[in-house]
């Protein structure tokens, strides 16, 4: 469902077309959802920890990806 109040901060028509093109697309996919809920595997992943080190390099990648910028974004 298109969104009235998304931005539509594209750097031309184009790049809009084709990002518009590209969710109908996506939202086409007859079937396409996360699939069926496991219960069992809910269940076993209850608990699960992670060591220091693997905390240390999610808290990386995280801090990272939030400060990345596209290809071709603009410096500000």
């Amino acid at each position: 469902m298109p969104n009235p109040e998304r931005d539509l901060d594209f750097r031309n028509p184009d790049a809009l077309a084709e990002a518009e093109e590209g969710r109908r697309s996506d939202e086409s996919v007859t079937g396409a959802d996360g699939g069926p809920i496991d219960e069992d595997a809910m269940r076993a992943a209850d608990g699960l920890t992670t060591t220091p080190e693997e905390d240390a390099a999610y808290r990386e990648h995280i801090e990272r990806g939030a400060h990345q910028r596209g290809e071709g974004a603009p410096a500000v």
